[in-house]
């Protein structure tokens, strides 16, 4: 039984070191082959994005603060006429039962 657990804990850190090694060199790898410029444009890429995630968490964290006040006007100014027609949910509208 030792020996099992002594074996399967070597593989472990073997595989999880070669891991490390190979992520390693194949970003060395890329770093020597790839141009500046487009290190440049991959980063500037990559920070938009951030940042219109961010920009979208802020407009759904608007919408569920308008939602939690009970106002029938949105953040546009617009009337919700889903709340204002009284409708809760389409669940009520479906049957409970078996049709028969």
């Amino acid at each position: 039984m030792r020996r099992r657990i002594f074996w399967l804990v070597m593989g472990w850190l073997v595989g999880n070191a070669t891991s490390v090694w190979f992520q390693r060199r194949l970003r060395r790898t890329v770093e020597r082959y790839t141009p500046e410029h487009l290190r440049k444009e991959l980063a500037d890429r990559s920070s938009a994005v951030v940042d219109q995630g961010a920009d979208l968490v802020r407009r759904v964290r608007q919408i569920r603060d308008d939602m939690a006040s009970g106002s029938s006007e949105g953040s546009d100014g617009h009337e919700d006429g889903f709340r204002r027609s009284g409708h809760r949910s389409r669940r009520s509208h479906r049957p409970t039962g078996p049709l028969r």
